[in-house]
């Protein structure tokens, strides 16, 4: 019988470029002059640690290769 689980312990860096398209803000009080500028600044400043944050992460059982049934794997992008 074939073995079903392989270890493979092997790192990789893996360019992502992505694009972001900001399409709206929502405030519950609304605006106040100046707060739409100073917002897309700050969603400037933070969107990319806000997306490495999501990223980060274990993944277990995925199904997305057709070579095998399941891979795990780990996001580590604090180095980004």
């Amino acid at each position: 019988m074939s073995q079903r689980i392989k270890n493979v312990d092997e790192e990789m860096l893996i360019n992502l470029q992505v694009n972001v398209s900001l399409k709206s803000f929502y405030n519950h009080n609304g605006f106040y002059q100046g707060q739409i500028k100073h917002a897309k600044e700050e969603f400037k400043d933070e969107i990319m640690k806000h997306l490495t944050n999501k990223l980060s992460d274990i993944y277990r059982m995925e199904q997305f290769l057709y070579s095998v049934d399941f891979v795990n794997y780990e996001v580590d992008s604090n180095g980004l």
